[in-house]
């Protein structure tokens, strides 16, 4: 596991008690709205029909239904595991959050609302749906963990916590997701800063059928930078430091690179018919309900 260079700015705790009340109410409100159908969805597990497309494996777990189990599978493997169906799929999740140190930078420091932000969603689909699978590229024993029901909420909390800062990128998390089975959803927490990076994996995903959804938290200083003074850059990955003085030219040459980042980062996703949804990141001691609005208007069942 990597370590955390020491010229990172320490992070305030993401989840104070101020936040989980928040979250507590918002998973509340979501699950008393569709507590009745999805506890009739969720009915179907013991249920089941053979019908439905195929689309992988995953594996068997106790209460399943033997009738699912992959027989040819077991006699190549010596494991048990059950087809899952497409409809089993749109019943799932899975979080691909980037841990990379240039999350440090900004005010708030942006790993802060993004693992908020993740917190929240994956909160509504262990009330929701059938499984939640939260994945962090290079996270090494933490990379990969599967959690079920909303009793989990607490164990989902201390994980995202505890994840490291690494230096990784997402294309074996994507692997991951198509060789276990891909979920219905996808919900991909970063900060976009290379695009390009992203291209591969977000194709992969559509060409396999996934509902890829971006969630970017957006800090003041991506649309509008300081206007004057001195500008400190940090590479996080080395720990040197630059100062620069800011005038005017540099400020709209600044503001010319972000806008064609936004721009690159908007076409990338359009391109590979996924949404991506920037959201104005709170400041960490608002916890209101207005902070998190965007999650319960995009987050889908």
């Amino acid at each position: 596991m990597a370590a955390r260079p020491p010229s990172l700015p320490a992070l305030p705790l993401p989840f104070p008690p101020a936040f989980r009340e928040r979250l507590h109410a918002l998973i509340g409100q979501r699950a008393g709205f569709r507590g009745a159908p999805d506890a009739r969805q969720r009915a179907r597990r013991s249920v089941l029909s053979q019908s439905g497309t195929f689309v992988g494996h995953r594996p068997y777990e106790h209460g399943d239904d033997l009738r699912r189990i992959d027989w040819s599978a077991y006699a190549r493997t010596g494991q048990l595991y059950v087809k899952q169906l497409e409809q089993e799929q749109r019943r799932t999740a899975a979080l691909l959050l980037d841990l990379t140190a240039s999350l440090h930078a900004g005010e708030p420091p942006r790993r802060v609302p993004l693992l908020r932000g993740a917190a929240v969603v994956g909160g509504f689909a262990l009330a929701q749906l059938d499984g939640l699978t939260v994945l962090a590229p290079g996270a090494g024993a933490l990379a990969e963990r599967t959690f079920t029901g909303v009793a989990a909420v607490p164990e989902l909390l201390a994980h995202l916590a505890a994840l490291p800062v690494v230096a990784a990128g997402v294309g074996d998390a994507v692997g991951l997701l198509l060789q276990r089975g891909l979920p219905g959803r996808v919900h991909w927490f970063s900060d976009f800063a290379v695009p390009s990076a992203c291209e591969r994996p977000l194709h992969a995903l559509r060409r396999r059928g996934a509902v890829v959804t971006g969630w970017l938290p957006e800090l003041p200083t991506d649309r509008a930078p300081q206007p004057s003074g001195y500008l400190r850059v940090t590479d996080p990955e080395t720990g040197e430091e630059l100062t620069l003085p800011v005038d005017e030219a540099f400020v709209a040459e600044l503001r010319r690179q972000l806008a064609l980042l936004a721009a690159r980062q908007d076409r990338l996703f359009a391109q590979a018919g996924a949404r991506l949804v920037r959201w104005r990141a709170p400041a960490l001691d608002d916890h209101s309900a207005a902070a998190f609005a965007v999650f319960a208007a995009r987050c889908e069942p």
